[in-house]
Order: structure tokens, then sequence, then C-alpha cells
């Protein structure tokens, strides 16, 4: 298999330029209006109270998960209309360039662009604001621990929102957030169910019908601060390698499916 069939460096970079390009009007826009009420925020934080030292992080967080999840959300629009869908089937790339255009868009685009972004204007509006009021915020810090932890925690957010862009037709980011809280409930559910009949003997009075009670117990299963810190360190493995590989992988193999379908 000739490996230029599947991605090419060039096709890629004019794909991604095409998608840049196709949104740039709406981009200037929600970038002017973000730094517009950005410096509003911040010139009102400097005037009227102590100067912020959280302010510019949470203006980023913000962002980084309100807006870049919305912009995911729609990143494959043009696939679920019939009027657009068979314009995108033709397009000369790969399926995968396709689908790695996205994703490089809303991943690390998106979140550098952020992050570039709250810390121009984090300098600008307190450099006005120093002239101004003679005070400042502190300034935004893009090297801290705690932003690059923050934008690894929305790759593994943007991955679940990334394959409800391409399952859902409509209202892809409400669609995303019931599917979300639905699985999210059935883990709590069958979590409970599974602590609550393994160690019964930590419980009272549940799962009991008048004089009977389930009592299923596996001592091979002993809750211990070890065996409960094991379980923790192995959730959180699973939770930083599993679900964005995982989504990512499943949305790959569903855009050519939904794509044929809709430009028919």
């Amino acid at each position: 298999m000739n490996i230029t069939n599947i991605i090419s460096p060039r096709r890629l970079l004019q794909l991604l330029k095409r998608d840049i390009l196709s949104n740039i009007n709406t981009t200037l826009i929600a970038f002017g209006a973000v730094t517009a009420v950005i410096y509003l925020i911040s010139a009102i934080t400097a005037y009227n109270s102590a100067p912020s030292g959280q302010l510019y992080f949470t203006l980023f967080t913000n962002l980084l998960f309100g807006g870049g999840l919305i912009v995911t959300s729609m990143v494959f629009k043009e696939i679920h209309r019939k009027e657009t869908a068979q314009n995108y089937l033709l397009l000369p790339a790969s399926n995968f360039e396709k689908f790695f255009s996205r994703l490089l868009i809303s991943t690390i685009g998106f979140a550098l662009i952020t992050l570039v972004g709250v810390t121009v204007i984090s300098y600008l509006s307190e450099g006005v604001n120093t002239l101004i009021f003679k005070r400042h915020n502190v300034l935004f810090n893009p090297f801290s621990k705690i932003v690059w932890t923050l934008m690894a925690h929305y790759l593994i957010a943007q991955s679940a929102f990334f394959l409800g862009a391409v399952y859902f037709r409509k209202y892809h980011f409400i669609k995303t957030i019931n599917v979300i809280f639905l699985v999210q409930l059935t883990i709590t559910i069958i979590t409970a169910l599974f602590a609550r009949i393994v160690y019964f003997d930590l419980f009272d009075g549940f799962f009991k019908i008048g004089n009977t009670s389930l009592l299923i117990q596996w001592d091979e299963l002993p809750l211990t601060a070890n065996s409960f810190s094991y379980l923790v360190k192995t959730l959180k493995i699973l939770y930083w390698l599993v679900p964005a590989p995982l989504f990512w992988t499943i949305s790959y193999f569903r855009i050519k499916e939904v794509e044929v379908k809709n430009a028919i």
C-alpha cells in the first residue's frame, strides 16, 4: 500500500488551509468579540477591586472548554447536510486527511490559539489598565503546569465531542452532553451495585427484602488502603490513555460511512 494514498503532507496542508480559510471571517469576528469582553472584565476588575490573580486562568478555562467543545461539535457539520456533503465527499483528499485536518484544528490548533490569545490579550489589557488605573491584574502565565494539565484534560473531553460531531446530524453539542450524562449515571449505578454486593459487610439495610438479605461477598477482594490506591492509579492510567484514542479511532471509521450516506 502506498502511504501517499493515505496521507500526503502537501494535500494535508492544502486541506488545513481550506478548512481554516473557509471559517476565517467567523473566527476573526469571534476573536474580536472575545478580546473586547476580556478587556472589559479585566478593566472592571482592576478598577473596582483588588487585582485578581486568577482572572485570566478562569477566562482561559472557560474559553478552552466552552469554546473548544462547541467548535468541536460543529467541526463536521458539512457531512450532515445534503447540500454540502457531496462537495465534501469529492474533496481531493483521503478520509484520513479529512479526519486528521479537523482533529488538528479542534485539538492542538484550538488549544494553542486559546493559549496564545489569552496570553497576548492579558499583556495588552493589563498594559492599558496600568496606564489608566495605575494598577493591573496578575498576568496570565502560559507556562504553568496547571495550564498544560488543563489542556491535557481538554484533549480527553474534546474526543467525546469529536465523536458526537460525527455521529449526530443535529444538536451535536447538546446530544453529546446528554449521552455523557447517561453513561456517567449508568457507570455510577453499576459501581454502587458492585460495591454493595462485594463489600456487603460495610452496608446495612440495603438490598433487604423482608427478613431476607442478598448475601454475596468475595473474600478475595478485600477493601484495603493498598488495594484502593492501586485501583485509583489504574483508573487514572486508563483515563489518560484510553478515551481519546478510542473515540478518535471510532470517529475515523465512522466518517466515511456518514459522508457517503448523506451525499447520496
